[in-house]
C-alpha cells in the first residue's frame, strides 16, 4: 500500500505550479499589451486600471482551479483522490501527456516574454505610460483648486499656478506645458496619465489655495504620470505675504525631483514674482488671467491689470512685461486704438520691463512683434529667438516667430517653429489658427482645416478658426459648408456680414454679379471686420485672395498695395497665399514683396519661364 503524497507532490500532481506560472506570465504580458495599445486608441485610465486589477485578482483564482479541475481527452473534470493503490498506468500517462502540453505553453511564453523584455530594452518598444508622453523632465501645471469658496478668488490659486510655471518654463532641458493647454482641464474630472498624454508631459503638478483673511494654505503634489505614484507632496500653512517664499519652494522642491537647475537665486527682496507688494501682485495676477482668454471685449481689461500692477508697483516688472505683450497685439484685438499708439506704449513698456529685469522673455517677445510691424525681419527674428533662449517653453514666442517665418517666405521653418508652438501648448486655440494658416500658405487647404476644427470643438465661436475653415472651404470648392460657415463667423464677429457666405458663394458658382461684388470689396476699409455696418467679417489679408477667386486681378493688386501701407497691414500674409498665383508674377505684386522686403516662396516655381508683363 502505497503511502500518502505530500500536500507538495499532490500539487505537482494537479499541475498547480504550472498552470500559477502560465498566468503570471501570460497576465505580465497582457498588462504590457493594455498599457502600449489602450492609450493608442484613447481608452481612459481608469478602464485600464481596472483591467490590470481583475488581472492580478486572478491569479489565486487560476491555481485554486487547476486544484479542483484537470483537462482530460474527456473535457473538463473534476480531479479526484489518489486512489489507496496509487495511480493507474493509464493515468500517469494522461498526466505526463498535460504536463509535456503545459510545459509547451510555458515554455512559449516565457519565449513571448524575453522576446518582449529585450525589445523593450532595445528600444523598440517604449515600456510604461503614457503613451507619446514626452521627455522624462517634462511637467504640466495645473491650476490650483480654489478652496476658498469664493468664485471671485479663482484668479489668485490660478496665479499661485502660473508663477510656479514661469519659474520652470525659463529652465532649459524643461519642457513645460503651457498655461493656455494645462489649464483648459480646470474644473474637469480627467485622469493624470489622460492629461499628460494630451500634454505631451512626463509628471504633473497639481494642488489647493485656501486663503482666509492674512493666512492661505497651500498644498502641492507632484505625479508620475507613468506610475500613478506621487513623487512628493507639500502642505503650507502660512502668512499671505508668505505666498512668493511658498512659490520658490514649490518650484525649488520640483526642479529637485527633475533634476534641474532652476537658476541663481534673485537679490534680496525679490521673489520669483518680482514684487513684494501683494497688492501689485494681485492685479498682475487679474492681468494674466485676462490674457491667457484674451479678446475683442477683454483686451482693455488686460491692459488695465497689468497698468495698475505697475503703478502700485513701479518696479514691477513682469507687470511692465505683460503690460508690453497686451500693448502690442491690442491694434489687432480693437479699433479703440491706432496701431502707432499701441506700439508707442507696447516699446515702452517692454523698455522698462528689460531695465528692471532683463532675463525676462516677454518683452524682447513684444519688441519682435513691434520690429515685424515695422518690416525690420531680421531684428525681429533676432528678438524673438532671444526670448525663446531666456524662456524655452513660452510658446508665444514660438508662435510669433512662425508667423513671421512664414509671412517673410520661410515657409518650412515657419512650419517647424508653429508645430513647436503646438507641442508646447497644444490646446491653444490661437496657436491652432496660427499653425493653420502656415498650412494654407503651403496649399494644404484640407489639413489647415483640419487643424482649426479642434478648437471650434471646443468653442464653436472662435471667430479666427471660423474664418481659416470658412476660406479653407471656398479654396476647396465646399461651397455649401463655406456658406454655412461665414454665417456663422458674421454672427460672432459683424452681424452686419449675415449674408457674406451667400453672396460669395453665388458669384462664385455664377450665380450672381461677381464684378459688383468686388468693387464692394475693393473698396473696403483695412479694418472692416471691426466695423459695424461693414458688411465683412472677413480680415483684410484673406480680401486679395477673394478678389482673384473673383476673377479681379487689379482689384486685388489695387487692394494689396493699400494693404502694404497700412501700419497694421499683413500684406506679407497674404502674399505667402498660394491663391494668390494668377497674380504673382505681376510687376506690380514683385514690386510689393521688395517693399516689403520679403521673399516670395512661390514665385520661383510659378513665374518660371515666364515673360512678366
Amino acid at each position: 500500500m502505497n503511502a500518502k503524497p505530500s500536500f507538495f507532490a499532490e500539487l505537482q500532481r494537479r499541475h498547480v505550479y504550472k498552470v500559477g506560472a502560465m498566468y503570471a506570465v501570460a497576465g505580465w504580458l497582457l498588462v504590457q499589451v493594455i498599457t502600449q495599445v489602450f492609450p493608442i486608441f484613447e481608452i481612459s485610465a481608469l478602464v485600464q486600471r481596472i483591467l490590470v486589477l481583475a488581472i492580478i485578482t486572478g491569479f489565486p483564482v487560476a491555481p485554486a482551479l487547476a486544484w479542483l479541475f484537470d483537462i482530460t481527452p474527456e473535457g473538463i473534470v473534476r480531479t479526484g483522490g489518489l486512489p489507496a493503490s496509487g495511480e493507474s498506468p493509464a493515468a500517469v500517462r494522461e498526466r505526463r501527456g498535460t504536463d509535456r502540453k503545459l510545459n509547451y505553453v510555458l515554455a512559449s511564453l516565457l519565449l513571448m516574454a524575453l522576446g518582449y523584455f529585450i525589445a523593450e530594452r532595445l528600444g523598440y518598444i517604449r515600456g510604461g505610460a503614457p503613451p507619446q508622453a514626452g521627455e522624462e523632465k517634462s511637467i504640466a501645471v495645473l491650476p490650483f483648486a480654489n478652496m476658498s469658496g469664493d468664485a471671485a478668488n479663482d484668479y489668485f490659486s490660478d496665479g499661485i499656478s502660473e508663477q510656479i510655471l514661469d519659474v520652470l518654463a525659463c529652465v532649459p532641458g524643461l519642457h513645460v506645458a503651457a498655461r493656455t493647454s494645462s489649464f483648459s482641464f480646470k474644473g474637469k474630472t480627467v485622469e493624470v496619465p489622460d492629461i499628460a498624454r494630451a500634454l505631451n508631459v512626463r509628471v504633473v503638478l497639481e494642488g489647493s489655495v485656501r486663503k482666509q483673511d492674512d493666512r492661505v494654505r497651500v498644498t502641492a503634489q507632484l505625479i508620475d504620470a507613468a506610475t500613478g505614484f506621487h513623487l512628493w507632496s507639500e502642505t503650507y500653512d502660512r502668512q499671505l505675504h508668505d505666498i512668493f517664499a511658498i512659490q520658490d519652494e514649490i518650484a525649488t522642491a520640483i526642479g529637485d525631483e527633475l533634476k534641474v537647475k532652476l537658476g541663481d537665486a534673485r537679490a534680496e527682496g525679490q521673489h520669483r514674482a518680482g514684487t513684494a507688494n501683494l497688492q501689485a501682485y494681485d492685479w498682475y495676477l487679474r492681468g494674466i488671467a485676462l490674457w491667457s482668454q484674451r479678446t475683442h471685449e477683454t483686451i482693455g481689461q488686460v491692459i488695465h491689470a497689468f497698468e495698475q500692477a505697475t503703478a502700485t508697483d513701479p518696479q514691477y516688472a513682469q507687470g511692465y512685461a505683460g503690460l508690453a505683450l497686451a500693448y502690442s497685439v491690442a491694434g489687432d484685438y480693437s479699433n479703440r486704438i491706432s496701431y502707432s499708439d499701441s506700439t508707442a506704449y507696447a516699446r515702452d513698456a517692454a523698455e522698462r520691463a528689460i531695465a528692471l529685469d532683463p532675463t525676462l522673455p516677454e518683452p524682447y517677445a513684444a519688441l519682435g512683434v513691434i520690429a515685424q510691424r515695422e518690416v525690420r525681419r531680421d531684428t525681429s527674428a533676432a528678438l524673438l529667438r532671444r526670448s525663446i533662449a531666456l524662456g524655452p517653453s513660452f510658446a508665444t514666442a514660438y508662435q510669433w516667430l512662425g508667423t513671421l517665418l512664414s509671412s517673410s517666405g520661410d515657409l518650412a521653418g515657419g512650419l517647424e517653429m508653429l508645430e513647436r508652438a503646438s507641442a508646447l501648448d497644444p490646446r491653444s486655440p490661437i496657436v491652432s489658427q496660427n499653425h493653420s494658416f502656415a498650412l494654407q500658405a503651403l496649399g494644404r487647404y484640407a489639413d489647415s482645416k483640419a487643424l482649426c476644427e479642434h478648437p471650434l470643438d471646443v468653442d464653436p465661436d472662435y471667430e479666427v478658426c471660423l474664418e481659416d475653415v470658412g476660406m479653407d472651404e471656398l479654396l476647396l470648392g465646399q461651397y455649401d459648408q463655406a456658406r454655412a460657415t461665414l454665417q456663422h463667423l458674421a454672427a460672432v464677429q459683424n452681424p452686419s456680414a449675415a449674408g457674406q457666405g451667400n453672396e460669395l458663394v453665388a458669384a462664385l458658382t455664377g450665380h450672381g454679379d461677381r464684378h459688383a461684388l468686388a468693387l464692394r470689396y475693393a473698396s473696403l476699409a483695412l479694418d472692416s471686420e471691426n466695423e459695424p455696418g461693414s458688411g465683412n467679417a472677413l480680415e483684410a489679408y484673406n480680401i486679395p485672395a477673394l478678389l482673384v477667386l473673383l476673377g479681379e486681378h487689379d482689384l486685388a493688386l489695387d487692394f494689396l498695395e493699400r494693404l502694404a501701407g497700412f501700419a497694421g497691414g499683413t500684406a506679407d500674409w497674404a502674399i505667402v497665399l498660394p491663391a494668390l498665383d494668377p497674380i504673382r508674377c505681376e510687376p506690380r505684386f514683385i514690386a510689393i514683396v521688395q517693399r516689403l522686403k520679403m521673399h516670395d516662396p512661390h514665385a520661383e516655381k510659378v513665374c518660371a519661364g515666364r515673360v512678366l508683363q
